[in-house]
């Protein structure tokens, strides 16, 4: 797999093996032999309505992992002159200076091997605590651009948060008339670095396929260097494999976003970005996720994807990945129930919630499943028009996150032997982790009823 500090190893395989999922698929049947039973009770029936809920997910990830199989990162050499300009919008706080500068100088190093023309722009508050520091570090290069949100500025919709800044950095470009079909934004969270595939595959996708596809979404990948908690790092283990599989299946396949998009790795073209904008109203949204839905109801069978990574730093600690936790499921939930879109594109989100808050419950039956293997408990588990589907289901869920894990730990500066991180994943998963999301989760949901629209920074390794 692809290490961002050894340039030499362009173009690597992308894809996932779907053998592994065979593997552990059959492995697990021998549990489901050992439980079934044909007696149903509450408990069955249950478990039956609780395993299935997923299914549209998981089928949906498998197929989108059978056609990324062939994927290979972006090797392209030759170089482009369209504009581009690298968005990266921070609150600007010293907790998040060290992932900012790594990735602006990320930038400065790799864009001028495929870039002719590119600048950066960090998008921050006229408040921020640690402004002039930024203008400071960055006064020597003129490829780096401060660009100041004012206390005053208002969008039409009364936006807040992420979406009011990222509406005044676009009508900022419109200003200086850095929007036509030749201009393109790539957009950047402020602890997400940039590889020389990541330059390579943009300037790949503007150079072949630009007139035809207005979006690309890349891959997020999140290094073990820069992960402080184990428990985040294992739990971020699932973004690497989404996007190689259901993020993939509607952007690439379908090439409409209604799983949305993600706010890093994007490259969206300027005159497009102008047409659909960020201004999402005055409660906390997913803005990237938004974005994704606008842009599939006005530009259906135009997204693509991008063959390349960007490197992401998992939260510092168990309480700042919860309040993470805590921060998606309110934007989600406003999204799906408040969203600027019709009830069809929404959907979706609700679904996406739903299932978000079933996870723990899911997790019960499989320490269930473990006490009945060990007759510390006699009823019945499994039946059996449902043991196959289980099976599968959970042997999806466990190759899910040892295929990220993997990607994860391939990209990290000392990538530590695979089978000791995949053999502390299961537990850590179904007996941590899961409760954790669910409890982030719940926190969502009580933030949500409450109508929280706070939004909270946390710490992000450098």
């Amino acid at each position: 797999m692809f290490k961002p500090n050894e340039e030499k190893q362009l173009g690597p395989r992308l894809g996932i093996s779907i053998w592994f999922l065979a593997a552990i698929f059959f492995a697990v049947m021998f549990f489901v032999i050992v439980n079934v039973s044909n007696t149903w009770n509450i408990f069955t029936i249950y478990a039956t309505l609780s395993w299935s809920f997923g299914m549209p997910i998981v089928v949906v990830s498998f197929l989108g992992a059978v056609r990324s199989r062939s994927l290979k990162l972006s090797s392209y050499t030759g170089r482009i002159s369209n504009l581009i300009v690298f968005q990266i919008p921070t609150i600007g706080s010293p907790e998040v200076l060290g992932a900012l500068y790594r990735v602006v100088d990320s930038i400065l190093k790799h864009a001028p091997k495929n870039l002719d023309n590119w600048r950066v722009d960090v998008v921050t508050e006229e408040y921020s605590r640690a402004l002039n520091e930024i203008r400071d570090h960055y006064s020597f290069d003129s490829h780096v651009n401060i660009v100041v949100v004012p206390k005053g500025y208002e969008t039409v919709n009364n936006s807040i948060n992420k979406s009011r800044a990222m509406q005044y950095g676009l009508e900022y470009h419109i200003e200086k008339g850095e929007v036509d079909d030749q201009i393109w934004y790539f957009h950047l969270d402020d602890d997400a670095s940039i590889g020389p595939d990541t330059v390579a595959a943009i300037a790949e996708h503007i150079k072949y396929k630009g007139e035809k596809y207005y979006i690309a979404q890349g891959i997020l990948a999140f290094p073990h260097h820069l992960s402080k908690s184990i428990i985040a790092k294992f739990a971020d283990s699932m973004r690497p494999t989404d996007d190689l599989t259901r993020f993939y299946f509607f952007t690439s396949l379908v090439k409409i976003p209604l799983v949305g998009l993600h706010g890093e790795n994007l490259l969206v073209r300027s005159d497009i970005e102008a047409q659909i904008g960020w201004d999402n109203g005055n409660r906390p949204i997913s803005d990237d996720s938004c974005f994704g839905l606008r842009f599939s109801e006005k530009f259906p069978g135009k997204s693509s994807f991008l063959p390349a990574f960007t490197y992401g730093a998992s939260p510092s600690t168990v309480r700042d990945m919860l309040r993470q936790r805590r921060r998606w499921l309110v934007d989600l939930t406003n999204l799906g129930l408040f969203g600027p879109l019709p009830w069809k594109y929404r959907l979706i989100f609700i679904y996406s919630v739903l299932f978000w808050s079933s996870m723990v419950t899911q997790n019960i039956i499989l320490v269930a499943m473990i006490l009945q293997f060990f007759h510390l408990i006699t009823f019945t588990l499994i039946t059996p028009p449902m043991g196959v589907m289980w099976a599968f289901t959970f042997s999806f869920w466990i190759w899910f996150y040892w295929n990220g894990l993997h990607i994860n730990n391939s990209v990290s500066e000392n990538p530590t032997p695979f089978w000791k991180n995949a053999l502390l994943m299961i537990p850590l998963f179904f007996l941590v982790i899961g409760p954790l999301e669910f409890i982030g989760g719940a926190w969502g949901i009580l933030a949500f009823v409450r109508n929280d629209r706070k939004f909270e920074v946390i710490s992000k390794p450098s």
